[in-house]
């Protein structure tokens, strides 16, 4: 049986993590839409430079959160969990193929409408929405993890740690880019091949929670803070272990570094912020990242590319796709916030 004092409710508001979120959800706006070669700032390149952090943030900060859910005996929470993953996932499915649809008929454009396209967002996640095989990894892995932790109560994370061993064994024997990305062409192979990649993230997110690493190192502000951007600084700069290429989020490097970065912003709580405006400003800013997720592709493009003023892959670019997101998900909230279909929309 679980012991009940290693299970952890979060009631606090983690400031420093929702701001995190807010900048991770700008850099996965800037990876799909932003172009270096828009630019000739140093200082800018240096900032946007592709360090692939994002997705894997918003693995493990999903993972840590609803650590409390997975160990949960109640069926309403597992459900809730489940509702809030799979309404946006079909939702926003159904509702861009017929606004793709809208597109072709007023527009003459050619953008994925048929229930074939339908079938294979729905099994994937990266037809017409492709950033949405982000979406489809974390349902799997969640559906896994409950019931790893069904069947094994007492044996999970020892379960759980295999899993991340084996992910690691086949990223850097090449297993997953040989054996499924290169292999199988006929089938959305990316999406599998993303899956067995997130499996770490996933399992170090849930470690967190499980163990309260993260409580652990609030106590320790300063010491955590030095020793995070060393280590940062140290595996960004000297490559300390050795980079995987072919497939996007792999090797234990970004593991790392994410959880520097976690660390770090982790540090910033309710203790550090006291003004009021400022917390109810963050609080607002924070809370439709994942809308933005969904949004900010279909947002560049409906939107953008009909706006010459808007020079395209610019960050005044990314800044006006992630503000239209933002004001589509404040309204979609002011709306539908008392019911389900506000989990479209944060």
């Amino acid at each position: 049986m679980i012991k009940s004092n290693t299970i952890h409710i979060y009631k606090k508001f983690n400031y420093g993590l929702a701001i995190l979120k807010f900048i991770m959800a700008f850099l996965v706006v800037k990876h799909h839409y932003f172009k270096t070669n828009s630019t000739k700032n140093k200082i800018l390149l240096f900032l946007t430079k592709e360090r692939y952090l994002h997705v894997p943030s918003f693995f493990i900060m999903s993972f840590y959160f609803t650590t409390s859910n997975f160990l949960s005996t109640n069926r309403k929470v597992i459900l809730n969990r489940l509702e809030k993953l799979l309404i946006p996932y079909i939702g926003w499915s159904f509702i861009i193929l017929i606004i793709n649809h809208f597109f072709n008929k007023i527009f003459n454009k050619k953008l994925q409408d048929t229930l074939f396209d339908l079938k294979l967002q729905l099994l994937w996640g990266s037809r017409h929405i492709p950033q949405l095989w982000f979406q489809n990894a974390l349902i799997v892995m969640t559906l896994v993890f409950y019931l790893i932790i069904f069947i094994s109560r007492n044996h999970f994370l020892f379960i759980f740690q295999l899993l991340l061993i084996f992910s690691y064994i086949s990223q850097y024997s090449k297993y997953i880019y040989k054996n499924i990305f290169l292999k199988y062409p006929q089938y959305n192979n990316k999406t599998i091949s993303y899956f067995f990649v997130s499996i770490p993230y996933a399992v170090t997110g849930f470690t967190l929670g499980f163990y309260k690493i993260i409580e652990y190192f609030q106590k320790h502000k300063m010491k955590t803070f030095i020793l995070s951007i060393l280590i940062f600084i140290s595996i960004n700069e000297y490559q300390i272990f050795t980079n995987i290429k072919f497939i996007a989020y792999q090797g234990i490097n970004l593991n790392i570094q994410c959880l520097c970065i976690i660390f770090i912003f982790s540090l910033f709580t309710s203790d550090n912020i006291k003004n009021k405006f400022l917390i109810k400003i963050i609080t607002i800013f924070t809370n439709y990242t994942a809308g933005v997720f969904y949004l900010h592709i279909p947002i560049k493009r409906y939107f953008v590319y009909y706006f010459r003023s808007i020079k395209y892959g610019t960050i005044f670019g990314c800044i006006i796709i992630y503000l239209i997101c933002y004001i589509i998900c404040f309204f979609g909230m002011l709306i539908f916030g008392k019911s389900k279909i506000k989990y479209l929309f944060c």
